[in-house]
This record gives C-alpha cells, structure tokens and sequence, in this order.
C-alpha cells in the first residue's frame, strides 16, 4: 500500500476530534441497561469498525464507529429520509481545518437494543470517509453512556451500563483514562486520551487517544527525528471536505502504554495541523480487543474475563 493511499485511510474521521464552541451532548440513557448488548461489528480493509445503528426506531444503518470522534454525525441524506428536523449550524474545529456544519435533532439512537436518548448531531451532504456504505459516523457523545468492549477478533462489541459486571470482571492492567483534553487552555469533552511512552523520542510522556478511527499510530509534531522518512504528500479527510497535508514516517522499537509494551510500529507525523488537544493517536486495532469503562475512567488492553462466558 503506498504511504498517500495510507493517508487517505488513517485520517478518514480525524478531524472530528475538537469542538468550538460546544453544542449539546446526547444525554445519557434513561433507562438502566442491566445485561449486556453484544452486537456483531463488520471490520474493513482498513480495519475500520462498521456497526448496525438504529434512529428513532428505523431499521439500523451502517455507521463507521469511532472512539476520537467526539460527536455523533449522520448523512444529510439519511437525514432528510428520516424526516429529522433541522437544528441550526455550529462551528467546528478539527485538526486540518475549521468548517461550518449543519445540526439535525434525533430522538434516539440505538445498537441491538442499547439506546440513547435523543439530542443534536451533526449532518453532512458529503462525507469525508474512504469506507462505502456507511450512512454515518457514532462518535462518543452515545458510546459515552456505556461500558464498551470492542472485540477485533470475534467481530462483536458488547455494551453495558456503567461498571457493571463487565468492570467488576474485566481482567488487566487498570490504563487511567482522561475523558477530556486541552486546547487553549480550555477542556475539550468525549475524549478518551491515555499516557504514552516513546523511549526514542525522549522522556517525556505523551497523551494520546485511544481512535478507533485511525489505523496507524499519529503524532502531531513537525517530525520523528534520525530514521525518519522523507514527508510525502496526504489527502485527508476533514469533515465533509477532502485537505491536502504532508507527513513522514518512523519506524520505532517500542510504544508503552501502562505496563503495556508494543514494538517495531510504524508511526506518522503530520506537517500540518490547524487544532489538536492531545499529542497524538493510538489506534484501538493496535489490540486484540480493548475494554473502555467510561465512569470508571480505565482502559483495559487485552482483557480478559473468567466469569463471562463467550
């Protein structure tokens, strides 16, 4: 795979990180889920994880899950099939770029039977992903209302009120999760951001976020030093526009995330970058599976658990 076809990939929904100024979260579910929800996940080329969504009711659509996405986003045409009124326009601001995007009201949202209460999402005419078919983006302001575990290899993700038996039997090293990050000064929401170690970038730890919209380790700075690779040209996606950027790549021995160690990774810095909250992107196939509890504030790599049966 060339290094721009990569690009165009790795930055399908980057963009969706940060939001000025804020606009309504989808609250939190009303009534108390006490079993798990598993619903199957399609993964693509890409490893790109697609799930079944269902809005007020309908019959569920494809949308591309992604846990660096703070807000939820929806086709315009879908949209306006589904008869969803429209709920004013909000400036956003991304990585690459800022934009103006339109904002539609949902009742609901759901996956096999995990639902939402309703709030405001974005709408796009064009979205800005290199995976077909989907009808949408489920960004974190709905995955926040539970306790998730995304599993690569049996293709599911199971949903759970928080820290319910999920938490109190996951087995792993307890990652501490920050649900926000820091941009001017200001915290940003919906985000699930970890510490990170590069022992060949320096000692300094980093923040990062855990993006399961991402396919290859990020971080944004001007470049990765000795044994970098020359920066080729990207053409990435920026919510419902296409930008053009450059970036370099390094391939590092070692990558610590808590106790956690992952080697010979190849990384990827971006030239150009217009707002970022954290130092870069740990994609979440970079795991087996990975169990996220958002009121417990912990991630776990690899988990494993004893008492629930698959």
């Amino acid at each position: 795979m060339s290094l721009t076809h990569r690009f165009n990939s790795l930055f399908v929904l980057l963009a969706f990180a940060t939001f000025i100024p804020a606009i309504a979260q989808v609250p939190e579910q009303t009534a108390p889920a006490t079993n798990i929800v598993t619903a199957k996940i399609k993964l693509d080329d890409l490893s790109m994880i697609i799930v079944p969504v269902s809005i007020n009711g309908s019959a569920p659509y494809a949308f591309m899950l992604d846990t660096g996405s703070a807000k939820t986003m929806i086709d315009q045409k879908l949209a306006d099939q589904l008869g969803l009124p429209r709920a004013g326009e909000k400036t956003v601001v991304g990585m690459l770029a800022s934009t103006r995007m339109s904002l539609v009201h949902v009742n609901s949202l759901s996956i096999a039977g995990a639902v939402v209460d309703g709030g405001e999402v974005f709408s796009s005419d064009h979205l800005a992903t290199v995976t077909g078919n989907v009808r949408g983006v489920l960004g974190e302001d709905f995955l926040q209302n539970f306790d998730l575990l995304i599993d690569y290899r049996h293709q599911t993700i199971r949903l759970e009120s928080p820290l319910g038996s999920m938490a109190e039997t996951a087995v792993g090293e307890h990652l501490p999760l920050q649900l926000n990050g820091v941009l001017h000064g200001q915290s940003t929401h919906n985000r699930l951001v970890v510490s990170g170690h590069i022992p060949e970038l320096g000692d300094t730890p980093m923040l990062l976020l855990l993006d399961s919209g991402t396919n290859s380790p990020t971080l944004f700075r001007d470049g990765l030093g000795a044994g970098a690779a020359q920066q080729e040209p990207m053409r990435a996606g920026n919510f419902n526009q296409w930008v053009a950027s450059s970036a370099s790549t390094r391939t590092v021995r070692s990558l610590s995330l808590g106790g956690n160690s992952f080697t010979n990774l190849t990384l990827i810095s971006i030239s150009r970058r217009a707002e970022v909250d954290t130092d870069g992107l740990v994609p979440t196939s970079l795991f087996h599976s990975i169990f996220i509890s958002h009121q417990g504030r912990f991630a776990i790599l690899n988990p494993s658990f004893p008492k629930i049966s698959r």
